[in-house]
């Protein structure tokens, strides 16, 4: 009888417990900074609140979550106690899986607590997830419900003409505090270039763009509020409202299969229903091209022991195949349907003629380094019946235009080694192969021919060399367009050089690079050094990374002034001498361009697979970090201050 009323009082007891206990599995949530943690489910009693995360990142990368981070539920604020299967402020290294679970605990919230958010606070690039739900509700959005208007675009033919285009945007959804900013990136085929532009977003979630465009143009937006491509006219204005609940929950991989909230984006406007058939259609691409790591692994086996013509074949079939999805989207309008064909053949010719993927793919397979022999690989032997191709996949009018492709292929044409003889080993500069590209179009006139001489015009603008006068009346035989276009860069370069003959804070050649042996140059370079930390960028005046990472990194040396700390650019001799010499001065810090043999023993003795490549040189000359690619500002400046400490 006595164990019978123990056992009474202590299933009562659980169940008090588990009466206290709620847990919602899957909460819903409104919006988030990253896609990498999601909510699996919350445990609220008296005691704590515990938050149960899968995190989804890359294999054997790692991820952390920092102390001070919190849940705010009406106005206040929870501070997280611990975790269970992490420490906070260490690193999470993933799995090969990609996946990882763990625990966050947090102090309880009040018993009618509707939705909560979870941040790590200021710190960058700190996880946020705002408005998760724990009262069982779906994600809420504005925009729920709201149907775009049922509109078939139209293809109208693109004109070279100049003017602003204008982007107006609101994100449904938007607090101050998710800070939400971007960049765009449009495809100028006339230039060669890819203008960058960013985006600011205003406390009531509303921006403005307003881009210098020569044409209908393709505007790449890379946000966490819109990830896709834009069209947008000169002279004309294009609203979008941004559905962004919709668009967290459509990325979530374990929200993903519960109800819409509406449309990703409702545009109004020029282009309109354009750009509301693409951002919101189920096929933003055709399969042929490359698309993830995974897809370049399979491409690299597949080729590595392929001939030319069997190169060729198999991207013809990955185009015919590609294609064939097009049948599983009756309801795609032709306007559509045409700019997809355009991409795909644009892809295939792009493919086509970077024929070094069969060596490539042959050293990745044969694990055979950059600067070795490249032991059994047959170089290819082109002929020029190889290219017939071009002509079919590359249009030679202005419709070419909707093709974001474009730019790219137009720079990859004049590389092409299109004749089909053999180039000279010593050859320092290609030749002329206009005359080779219109033997394959039949034709030397036309759009395409118009790019191809306007792109050769700019490159010396490009390269810091101002065009003479009768350079710029070639341009206007082109178009008065293309003219004005290139008068205007030489105008602002003329001005920047004029600017950077006044400026200070770099430092060039502080020893003669030149008459020092590859082998000795480095500890050269860096013996004046001695005593300092010195933080080296490996670069190219013609790498965009390398640009991007120094504009995060040039406020950082602000930090580092008066302290015993040197920064060091290298570059070899590809980046052209002109450029180099007008971009230094603004990169403060102390420069050398070297000889392509110095550079390459670099390669070798420290591994320089590519830039922006960084290494960091203890006070005693060691070098005791080095990496391909940027990493990041809050890393840079650890490992600065881990040797300057010492």
């Amino acid at each position: 009888m006595k164990q019978l009323f123990l056992s009474f009082i202590v299933l009562f007891c659980c169940t008090i417990v588990q009466a206290k206990e709620r847990v919602i599995e899957l909460p819903a949530f409104d919006a988030w900074s990253s896609t990498s943690l999601e909510v699996q489910k919350v445990v609220l009693n008296d005691t704590a609140t515990i938050v149960y995360i899968d995190a989804f990142y890359r294999p054997h990368n790692w991820i952390k979550i920092a102390t001070g981070s919190y849940l705010q539920a009406d106005g206040k604020k929870y501070e997280i106690l611990s975790g269970v299967g992490m420490e906070l402020d260490k690193e999470i290294w993933m799995p090969e899986s990609g996946t990882y679970s763990f625990q966050m605990i947090f102090p309880p919230l009040p018993e009618n607590t509707k939705t909560v958010d979870f941040s790590e606070g200021d710190v960058e690039g700190g996880f946020s997830i705002w408005g998760i739900h724990l009262d069982g509700k779906p994600a809420s959005s504005s925009l729920a419900g709201k149907k775009n208007p049922k509109e078939t675009p139209v293809l109208e033919t693109p004109e070279l003409k100049a003017g602003i285009a204008t982007l107006k945007g609101h994100i449904a959804g938007y607090r101050p505090e998710m800070k939400l900013a971007g960049s765009t990136w449009t495809f100028n085929p006339i230039t060669g270039n890819t203008d960058e532009n960013s985006i600011k977003v205003d406390a009531q979630g509303n921006f403005k763009l307003e881009l210098p465009l020569n044409h209908i143009s393709i505007v790449g937006i890379s946000a966490n509020f819109m990830q896709t491509q834009v069209y947008l006219k000169p002279g004309e204005t294009t609203t979008v409202e941004i559905n962004f609940p919709e668009i967290c929950r459509a990325q979530s991989k374990l929200q993903k299969d519960k109800p819409s909230l509406g449309e990703k984006y409702y545009f109004s406007g020029s282009l309109a229903a354009l750009n509301n058939e693409i951002c919101n259609g189920p096929l933003r691409v055709l399969p042929v091209g490359i698309n993830s790591q995974a897809d370049y692994e399979q491409m690299f086996k597949d080729v590595a022991a392929m001939n030319i013509d069997q190169y060729k074949q198999y991207w013809l079939n990955r185009r015919e195949k590609g294609i064939k999805e097009l049948d599983k989207y009756p309801e795609i309008s032709d306007a559509y349907r045409k700019i997809l064909l355009m991409n795909a053949d644009m892809e295939t010719a792009q493919q086509l003629m970077g024929t070094y993927i069969l060596e490539y793919a042959y050293r990745q397979i044969n694990n055979i380094p950059r600067d070795s022999a490249a032991t059994g690989f047959v170089q290819p032997e082109i002929t020029a019946a190889y290219y017939d191709f071009i002509p079919e996949f590359i249009p030679n009018s202005p419709i070419a235009l909707y093709c974001s492709d474009l730019t790219y292929i137009i720079r990859s044409l004049q590389y092409a080694n299109l004749s089909g003889k053999p180039l000279p080993k010593d050859i320092k500069e290609l030749p002329d192969n206009t005359a080779d590209i219109a033997k394959l179009m039949g034709t030397n006139e036309g759009f395409l021919f118009d790019l191809i001489a306007a792109q050769k015009l700019a490159l010396p603008i490009q390269e810091f060399q101002p065009l003479t006068d009768d350079q710029l009346a070639e341009a206007d035989k082109i178009s008065p367009v293309i003219k004005n276009i290139l008068t205007d860069m030489n105008n602002r370069l003329k001005l920047t050089i004029e600017e950077n003959k006044k400026k200070s804070g770099y430092v060039v050649d502080r020893v003669n690079a030149a008459d020092i042996p590859a082998e000795e140059l480095f500890n050269a370079i860096t013996t004046p050094y001695r005593g300092k930390v010195v933080f080296v960028d490996f670069w190219a005046t013609w790498c965009g990374p390398c640009r991007m990472a120094m504009k995060q990194t040039e406020p950082v040396k602000k930090d580092y002034e008066g302290k015993d700390v040197v920064f060091l650019y290298l570059a070899a001799e590809n980046s052209p001498k002109g450029a180099w010499e007008q971009m230094i001065p603004d990169i403060k810090g102390e420069h050398y361009r070297v000889t392509g043999e110095q550079w390459e023993y670099w390669g070798k003795k420290f591994g320089i697979q590519g830039v922006p490549s960084y290494m960091v040189v203890a006070k005693d000359g060691t070098p005791v970090h080095f990496q391909v690619g940027f990493m990041g500002v809050d890393k840079m400046k650890e490992m600065i201050d881990k040797e300057l400490d010492k």
